[in-house]
């Protein structure tokens, strides 16, 4: 059993978030139920001595058996799951509620069913961005129908080369000269996609809406690469799509006008945090799509999300890692087992310095995307 409390520091911090997403994508991957209950001391005002020593005592008594287990996750949270039964987690809320008198936040959870809300608790106590709430509308200002239906007949009509970002993926060895182009990487811009539809609104502040109209996108960028004219001048692509598009009729499609063979060069890149909203949907969804023949890609990944999606052992053909300054303090020994294991796997995006190239040759990543490698590329 984790101990109640441990000693202070990151590294077991981070040992306990770690170990917490691996229960929960087994609880999910095995519909094992489980209750939790989640102390938010992260973001509370600091404790009194006597409170701190009163919820020691109390887990201690009630989660001291062997069928649960507390978690001290980085920022200070605790989070305790038992096995069902579970009278002892119910008789520590209701004893913890009376004694603190609103001090701590507590909140009840049951797992598989709410395995996205526990992944975000452990996401925030990582310092990850997860999923934003929905929010009323853009701008502060809601859409009527009439408006929303503009945008989406906008959206038949527009160019798809107009929304997307396209970069190239390419090879860079030590010692040579130009990067050697690998597959082409073409996402939604969500900067251009809201200036073609909503011109003067903020999309992202309705995340919902950027949701739906990110997802049609999608399928019409799908549409485009499934032309016959695009298909005749083909050459091997990434496509960061979210699962509601590969779930949907549009993929189907895409995927059905693909020539045989050719679905082995395309790359699917799923991101992290619609996966931690669904935690459930990867095995769902993985054989399927490797069937047909797809690679998948974690997309876009920080350094901390490999503690709660390894990438190995969810069997990723592709992690996209994102380079960030401080990313070789941060270095996460999951990047080394990736990079031993399969060292042609990992792609480092954003690149934007030569440090970001010295760091990946360092650590044996031979890949790369970003604004310098598309400023090296040949001419």
């Amino acid at each position: 059993m984790t101990a109640p409390w441990p000693e202070a520091g990151r590294e077991t911090g981070r040992r306990a978030a770690a170990d917490l997403a691996v229960l929960v994508r087994e609880s999910v991957a095995a519909e094992a139920p489980r209750e939790v209950l989640h102390l938010r001391l992260g973001g509370a005002a600091p404790l009194r001595p006597h409170h701190r020593q009163l919820i020691r005592a109390v887990l201690e008594e009630a989660l001291g058996a062997a069928r649960s287990r507390i978690f001290d996750l980085p920022n200070g949270d605790l989070l305790a799951v038992a096995r069902l039964p579970a009278p002892g987690l119910a008789e520590a809320e209701a004893a913890l509620s009376r004694a603190l008198e609103g001090a701590v936040a507590l909140r009840r959870l049951r797992l598989p069913g709410d395995a996205a809300a526990v992944l975000g608790a452990v996401a925030d106590s990582l310092g990850l961005d997860t999923p934003a709430e929905p929010a009323a509308a853009p701008g502060g200002a809601p859409l009527d129908t009439e408006e929303l239906a503009a945008a989406e007949r906008a959206l038949a009509a527009a160019d798809p080369a107009n929304l997307t970002l396209a970069q190239t993926v390419c090879r860079i060895e030590p010692g040579c000269g130009w990067p050697e182009a690998e597959w082409e990487d073409r996402r939604i811009h969500a900067p251009s996609l809201a200036a073609a539809l909503l011109p003067g609104r903020d999309i992202g502040a309705a995340p919902a809406l950027a949701r739906r109209l990110g997802r049609l996108a999608e399928a019409r960028m799908l549409a485009e690469i499934a032309r016959p004219a695009s298909l005749a001048g083909w050459r091997p692509v990434g496509l960061p799509v979210s699962p509601a598009t590969l779930d949907g009729a549009g993929f189907q499609r895409f995927a059905e006008a693909l020539p045989a063979g050719r679905a082995a060069e395309v790359t699917l890149g799923l991101r992290g945090a619609e996966l931690l909203a669904d935690p459930g949907w990867l095995a769902r969804a993985a054989p399927a799509l490797r069937r047909r023949g797809f690679r998948l890609a974690l997309d876009d990944a920080p350094a901390g999300l490999l503690a709660l999606l390894p990438a190995d052992r969810m069997g990723f053909d592709i992690l996209r890692l994102r380079w960030a300054p401080g990313l070789p303090a941060a270095r996460p020994a999951a990047l080394d087992r990736l990079i031993a294991a399969a060292p042609g796997g990992i792609v480092l995006t954003g690149v934007d310095r030569a440090a970001a190239i010295a760091w990946g040759w360092e650590c044996g990543i031979r890949l790369f995307q970003g604004p310098l490698v598309e400023r090296r590329r040949r001419p």
